[in-house]
């Protein structure tokens, strides 16, 4: 479901347009239909202008029905299912990070090479330092248990994150829980019990989407589930 509004989110403006379009040629059908049946002289004239203008304002009708619902979609629905919008993922401007005073520049300089390996990390796993990441457990991390969940959610405008897992050969996560408060470098609210999961390689996420509703790229790291 959340696939469908998406995909009907992105192209919202090209799916009225051709619904216009369809709507604008059986207008001109309905008008040439009105024209013929003024000018029928027969029984079969008129019932063939008829026909068109049955024709016409059912199919103007449905469309205008499909526009609606398509509205429907995107400005009611969205709303009650987060994650439908989508924003670019933040980038953070590295050669920019002002150097403290008193610091020694060729220790806080930032070289092309660590920026560009930061920024392959954020394009890679969508984490964020300082705003969106997993602190423990860690990537390549081994778990077993009860494990406490630690990060940092801090970004623009936070409507509301939640956090899930799944077995890396699955495609469905599984929720753990959620928040809608910033959270830097503490507990989030719950545990991912492992107890009664097959042993293996496991994905975890953070899914974070603003206040309007737009969703930012997930942070998503992977983990080890050890056999109790």
């Amino acid at each position: 479901m959340e696939e469908l509004l998406r995909f009907i989110s992105t192209y919202e403006m090209g799916v009225y347009l051709i619904f216009g379009v369809v709507i604008l040629f059986n207008l001109k059908k309905l008008l040439d239909g009105l024209t013929g049946l003024r000018k029928a002289n027969f029984g079969l004239e008129k019932e063939v202008a008829r026909k068109k203008l049955k024709s016409a304002i059912t199919i103007i009708g449905l469309f205008l029905i499909f526009g609606l619902s398509v509205f429907v979609l995107v400005s009611v629905a969205t709303i009650r299912i987060p994650g439908v919008g989508r924003i670019a993922t933040p980038t953070i401007d590295l050669a920019s990070t002002p150097i403290p005073s008193g610091a020694n520049p060729a220790e806080g300089a930032v070289t092309p090479e660590s920026q560009q390996l930061t920024q392959t990390a954020i394009a890679l796993t969508g984490c964020i330092p300082g705003q969106l990441e997993w602190i423990d457990p860690a990537e390549g991390s081994e778990v077993s248990g009860s494990v406490d969940l630690k990060g940092t959610v801090n970004v623009p405008n936070l409507g509301f994150y939640k956090y899930e897992y799944r077995f890396q050969s699955d495609e469905n996560w599984t929720p753990i829980s959620a928040g809608n408060k910033p959270v830097i470098e503490d507990l989030f609210a719950g545990r991912w019990n492992t107890v009664q999961l097959v042993p293996g390689n496991y994905s975890l996420r953070l899914v974070v989407s603003d206040n309007q509703n737009n969703l930012l790229k997930p942070c998503q790291i992977s983990v080890t589930v050890l056999p109790q």
